[in-house]
């Protein structure tokens, strides 16, 4: 996966998601840009990518049908930090448990 820009209706704003392979973690990580911050204030979210993930567990993410929810609203792919407190991406969709790094 090299970038996907898309529209998230979450912030009202596009963003672009990307693999960061260097990360000074030395754990790639999923990179999103947004135009303009969401209701967190950020302009950029990161999260890390566990080494078993592969490009279909990444678009997977990205694309998995939205669930507003009136007081926790935001795109999958932070749902890992905003819910569960973890720096790492996992698969909470499908009943995984957050890793304990």
């Amino acid at each position: 996966m090299k970038r996907i820009d898309l529209y998230v209706p979450h912030y009202n704003t596009d963003a672009t998601i990307t693999i960061d392979e260097n990360h000074s973690s030395g754990v790639p990580h999923l990179v999103v840009n947004y135009k303009k911050a969401g209701s967190h204030g950020h302009k950029q979210v990161a999260a890390a990518i566990p080494a078993d993930w592969t490009d279909q567990d990444l678009a997977e993410l990205i694309f998995l049908p939205a669930k507003p929810r009136p007081d926790r609203n935001w795109p999958a792919w932070e749902i890992p930090a905003a819910d569960f407190a973890s720096a790492y991406l996992f698969r909470f969709w499908k009943g995984e448990k957050a890793p304990k790094v």
